[in-house]
């Protein structure tokens, strides 16, 4: 009858009711009890943005070493900050990368210049030597560190003239670190391998104090390096997509390395996400060696995944389909990597994500969940879904829904109850029974039309469980 279809209006319920038809009818959002305290989810007040979340622009360096095409791609549908850096004389070359990026064809309304002095042409690596942006509270900040390149003295600078320029608060931490070996999935969560401990004189406690005190970062899962490249980015070889998943490659059997990147996928897959479940891990092969296959050295932007291409059809296939399964509704778009002179300049070790770095949307609105129901639960009279609902803008929130759908039953859109007079809104389904197969996924905006959905992917990818 209704068995695939719940629906919540108390009339069509009074009507199911003297029709006798079967069903699931879960009370309409019981309201949890005013006095249950852990109902609260505080999110963290210092906390470091993930990639996956909503961007205000990317930077990129110019010159960069690449076909000016990758400028044009991803300027399509993103702000870019370009950072211009001055010629050896010091004269501005905005005005020559303003006509070559209008000659190829670029938006340029989406593209922003600026002069910014980054040491020579050939270190044009902005993920490494630009800052951390940490939400303190509601206001978006610089955090600074140490940049493991000391002798790149004008790129250690950028942080604090970004700083100026965003005019938004800076700080600088009491660690030697570096942005490609860094991820991090917005909720206090933060992945590096051992180079970080090792440039800070192996002293783990501070590394672990300092990005708590500086970025909120309260789990840092710092692991092996499974390269053993001299490089030691974790960019070269894992990728956090969404708060519960994480690309990492995979390399052949044969490899003499393959141990090692099974033995730090291992160990991710059995880390636990923000949810309160252990990670989802998708793997993506590449050959090793000195073949080019740099796929988790991609860029993700405001629902775009800008994936660097390798020298193997086959494995670039394979590899876009990986993000397309990881992120559904995500557009994914394969990035040529070959310069001017027609040589690759895209390595294992250096490629799109080296060379772009985003900077978060400060106008946000994150939804926090936590204590998520996933897989097979056990059969109570409730389930409470709670989330914490932050506008960066302190701007009104206009809606904050919550739509579900039981034993693939079509969709029913409620709104959630804010909870007390917190930012804490929830949501009860009760009423289900052994059998139950229950998505869910949350959506928000403000007054401003900021929005947001959580989890990353919505209706395409939602909160899944079954009740046994």
């Amino acid at each position: 009858m209704y068995k695939n279809k719940v629906l919540l209006s108390l009339s069509i319920l009074s009507i199911l009711t003297i029709c006798s038809c079967s069903g699931n009818k879960p009370n309409p959002n019981p309201k949890p009890d005013p006095e249950k305290e852990d109902v609260l989810i505080e999110t963290i007040k210092k906390r470091m943005p993930a990639e996956f979340e909503p961007v205000s622009m990317v930077k990129m360096c110019y010159p960069n070493n690449m076909p000016l095409s990758v400028y044009k791609t991803i300027a399509e549908d993103n702000k870019v900050l370009l950072l211009v850096n001055p010629t050896s004389s010091g004269n501005s070359r905005i005005n020559a990368a303003r006509n070559a990026l209008s000659n190829e064809g670029a938006n340029m309304d989406n593209i922003t210049f600026l002069d910014m002095p980054i040491d020579d042409d050939y270190t044009y690596w902005v993920r490494d030597f630009s800052p951390f942006y940490v939400f303190d509270n509601k206001q978006l900040t610089v955090t600074d560190f140490t940049y493991n390149r000391p002798y790149r003295t004008e790129q250690n600078n950028v942080p604090k003239k970004l700083a100026n320029y965003f005019e938004i608060p800076y700080s600088k931490m009491d660690l030697v670190h570096t942005g490609g070996n860094l991820m991090q999935d917005g909720r206090g969560t933060a992945f590096s391998d051992d180079l970080v401990v090792q440039e800070n004189n192996n002293n783990k406690s501070k590394v672990l104090s300092e990005m708590k005190n500086g970025t909120g970062t309260d789990n840092y899962v710092i692991t092996i390096d499974p390269q053993g490249d001299y490089i030691a980015h974790i960019d070269c070889w894992g990728k956090i997509v969404a708060p519960d998943k994480i690309i990492v490659a995979r390399l052949p059997e044969s490899n003499p390395r393959y141990s090692y990147y099974e033995q730090v996928a291992n160990e991710l897959a059995n880390t636990k996400c923000s949810y309160g479940y252990n990670y989802r891990i998708y793997r993506i092969d590449e050959p090793g060696g000195d073949t080019i296959a740099p796929y988790t050295n991609s860029l993700i932007a405001n629902n775009h995944v800008y994936m660097p291409l390798g020298e193997d059809d086959s494995l670039n296939q394979a590899a876009l389909q990986v993000y397309e399964e990881a992120l559904p509704g995500y557009e994914v778009i394969g990035v040529e990597g070959f310069s001017f002179d027609d040589s690759r300049c895209f390595l294992n070790t250096d490629a799109l994500h080296c060379r772009t770095h985003e900077v978060p949307n400060q106008n946000m609105v994150f939804i926090d969940s936590r204590d998520v129901y996933n897989g097979n639960v056990p059969l109570q009279n409730e389930y409470l879904v709670k989330a914490n609902i932050v506008s960066y803008a302190d701007k009104e929130l206009s809606e904050v829904k919550i739509h579900y759908s039981i034993n693939d039953g079509e969709y029913v859109t409620e709104d959630m109850s804010q909870y007390k007079s917190s930012t804490n809104y929830t949501y009860t389904f009760a009423g289900l029974t052994s059998g139950d197969d229950v998505k869910y996924y949350i959506e928000a905006s403000d007054i401003d039309n900021n929005y947001n959905v959580e989890p990353t992917c919505g209706q395409l990818d939602p909160h899944h469980f079954v009740i046994n």
